[in-house]
C-alpha cells in the first residue's frame, strides 16, 4: 500500500467517524469521573471547581506528553518507510539519525504548542507540570513494554534509547539535587489514576481500531498508537470547554 492508500484507509466515512466518536465517548466518561472525584473529595464549591479542573489540566499534560513523544517516532518511521525518491533516500539514510535527534527537539516544542496553544494550561504549577510531565515519561515506558514483550516487536529498541535520552534531558538540571528529583517523585506518584485512566483510554480505542480493521497491524504500531493520540488530542482540543461549563451548572444549582 502506498502513502495514498493509507490517507484513504483512515479517513473513509463511516469508520473515521466512528473512531471519533469512540474517543468522544471515551472523554466525556473521563469528564464524569473527574467531576464526581471532585465532588466527593471536597464539599466547598471552589475546592471542587479547582480539583476538577486541576485533573482534567493534567489528563490533558499527560496525553500531550505521550503524543507528542511518539509523535516524533512515528513521522521518522513513516519517512524512513515511504521514502522511496532515488534523490533523497541516500540522504536520508545517511543522515536520519540526526534528523531522529532533530525530531526529537521537535516534539517538545510541539508539546508546549499543545498545552500553550491549542488548549491552554492555566492551573497546574511548575511543580505540578513536572510531575505529570515524569508521569508521562512512565506512560510511554509501559507503551514500550507493551510493544517489546506482548507484541514482541523488536524493531523499536533504538526508539527506545533516544526516548531514555530525551527522559533524562526533560528532567535532570545542573542545578537539580536528589531531594527535588524525590519531590517531583513523591507528586508523580499523586498522579498514577491518571496514567491508569489514559492507558485505559488508550487501550480501548486500540482494542475497537484493530478488531475493527480500522487500524492497519502491518502500518506499525507505533504509527496505530500515534494515530490514536492524534484523535484524543483533537477531542481535546474541542471538549476542554466542558469542564468549566459542568462547573458553572453546579454553581448555578
Amino acid at each position: 500500500m502506498t502513502y495514498k492508500d493509507y490517507l484513504a484507509h483512515y479517513f473513509a466515512i463511516p469508520d473515521c467517524l466512528i473512531f471519533l466518536a469512540i474517543a468522544v465517548a471515551m472523554t466525556t466518561l473521563i469528564y464524569v469521573i473527574f467531576f464526581y472525584y471532585a465532588k466527593a473529595a471536597y464539599k466547598k464549591p471552589e475546592k471542587v471547581r479547582e480539583e476538577f479542573i486541576s485533573l482534567t489540566e493534567r489528563f490533558y499534560e499527560l496525553i500531550f506528553s505521550g503524543c507528542s513523544i511518539i509523535g516524533f517516532m512515528a513521522i521518522y518511521y513513516l519517512i524512513n518507510r515511504f521514502l522511496t525518491d532515488r534523490t533523497f533516500r541516500p540522504i536520508w539514510d545517511t543522515y536520519k539519525d540526526y534528523l531522529l535527534l532533530l525530531l526529537m527537539i521537535i516534539s517538545i516544542v510541539m508539546n508546549t504548542f499543545m498545552d500553550h496553544v491549542l488548549v491552554r494550561i492555566k492551573h497546574l504549577d511548575r511543580d505540578a507540570m513536572a510531575s505529570i510531565r515524569l508521569i508521562g515519561m512512565l506512560y510511554m515506558i509501559l507503551i514500550f513494554a507493551y510493544i517489546k514483550l506482548i507484541y514482541e516487536d523488536d524493531n523499536y529498541d533504538m526508539f527506545i534509547a533516544y526516548f531514555l535520552t530525551l527522559m533524562v534531558g526533560r528532567f535532570v538540571y545542573f542545578d537539580a539535587s536528589f531531594k527535588d528529583f524525590l519531590h517531583c517523585i513523591k507528586q508523580a506518584a499523586a498522579n498514577f489514576p491518571i496514567l491508569i485512566i489514559a492507558l485505559t483510554y488508550l487501550g480501548a480505542m486500540c482494542a475497537y481500531g484493530y478488531t475493527s480493521g480500522y487500524l492497519l497491524k502491518h502500518n506499525g504500531v507505533i504509527t496505530n498508537i500515534f494515530f490514536t493520540h492524534l484523535y484524543m488530542v483533537v477531542v481535546i482540543v474541542f471538549m476542554h470547554f466542558i469542564p468549566e461549563k459542568l462547573i458553572k451548572i453546579e454553581k448555578d444549582r
